[in-house]
């Protein structure tokens, strides 16, 4: 079998029918998974599950023992990428950079304890929710074999903490010293055309303000489930017009090509017009700061028969190991805490309210192109 990662092979059933048994008949182990505060599981040199903790039930949604021994770890997390490959969890490309894969194949290659943070997306009843966890993983001698301990700690209220600390201790307060600075000025001014200036300014700081804030607000009822969507019928061009018109003149926009090309034949679109928006903003933004001084970014559209895409290309072409881990809660290019929840929920909205698909190419052929996909009525 193939593997990008990992390799394939897994014990056979009767053998690991074996190892299962006397795991669950010795005390000592089970006692001491029973200890941890949170899921633990043990793995034999397959990676392959063959103890764990009560907690694991819980964690794997299941009251039954079967659902979880023999899988791997990404198997009973029900990982989107578990399944791409015939070997199953640790063999797909996406599984190079996943934490939780490098934490188990170095304990099990260099006999060493490793610590990672991995960031999951499982499928659960068709639904696509993500994880963040601490991973540690260390080898332990049992019956002159070795096998993997696997003990994870759920780290996504930290994560959420950063980015919202991130937000409002940074960007928000940021925008806030700009409304109070632009407001101080405005009395002082004498001239007509520098108040209206200073006016145009403190309305557009203002905006961003509650921007900002309405947008983490949204952001948590998406992953609550409590957004309320307002579908209407909208004209294409109107909207590829107010995407144009928020960006040409941003500060991201600076030294660079921001162009828009219309549909030579409009149509309407049934959607909640402000969420795609919105969601097209945050992909045009993250175009802007990946392209250098006097390159293009590019919003259009294209018509398929039951479709209509929304695109926003660039020119650079993104590193095979990011475009890995794109969509991935948290994770960001920059490498700063809090940041990298703009293309999350881009895919969160998009794929869960707006009843449509995203995805991305980045290659020498067509550059880099984010696409918004989504049902369409023609009027």
């Amino acid at each position: 079998m193939d593997t990008y990662f990992d390799s394939p092979e897994r014990l056979p059933f009767e053998e690991m029918l074996k190892e299962i048994n006397n795991f669950r008949n010795n005390a000592l182990i089970c006692q001491l998974l029973e200890g941890f505060p949170e899921l633990a599981l043990i793995l034999n040199q397959h990676r392959q599950i063959v103890a764990f903790n009560l907690k694991a039930l819980k964690t794997f949604n299941t009251h039954n023992y079967l659902d979880i021994v023999g899988k791997r770890t990404g198997e009973a997390f029900k990982c989107i990428h578990s399944e791409e490959m015939e070997g199953g969890c640790g063999t797909s490309q996406f599984c190079k950079e996943c934490g939780a894969g490098k934490s188990i194949k170095k304990t099990i290659d260099l006999g060493v304890t490793a610590d990672e943070e991995c960031r999951l997306i499982s499928n659960i009843n068709g639904k696509d929710e993500s994880f963040d966890f601490a991973v540690r993983t260390q080898p332990i001698r049992i019956d002159d074999n070795i096998y993997t301990m696997f003990a994870i700690r759920d780290i996504s209220d930290e994560k959420r903490r950063e980015a919202l600390e991130k937000i409002f201790f940074h960007d928000v307060l940021n925008t806030a010293a700009a409304v109070k600075g632009l407001a101080e000025i405005l009395p002082e001014s004498q001239n007509e055309e520098e108040k209206q200036e200073l006016t145009k300014a403190l309305i557009t700081s203002s905006n961003q303000l509650v921007e900002e804030i309405i947008s983490q607000l949204k952001l948590r009822n998406a992953e609550d489930g409590t957004l309320e969507v307002n579908f209407h019928l909208e004209h294409v061009n109107n909207i590829l017009k107010v995407i144009h018109d928020i960006y040409k003149n941003h500060k991201l926009t600076k030294n660079k090509k921001f162009t828009v090309q219309y549909l030579d034949r409009d149509v309407e679109i049934f959607t909640d017009t402000n969420l795609l928006i919105r969601s097209l903003g945050n992909l045009v933004k993250n175009a802007l700061e990946a392209s250098d001084n006097n390159q293009e970014v590019l919003i259009f559209s294209t018509l398929e028969m039951k479709k209509i895409s929304f695109n926003v290309k660039s020119q650079n072409i993104i590193p095979e190991r990011i475009q890995l881990q794109l969509f991935q809660r948290y994770f960001s290019t920059k490498g700063k805490k809090g940041r990298g929840i703009g293309l999350y929920s881009v895919k969160l909205i998009v794929e869960q309210y707006l009843n449509g698909a995203v995805n991305f190419i980045s290659d020498d052929k067509s550059r880099t192109i984010f696409t918004i996909q989504l049902p369409k009525e023609i009027v």
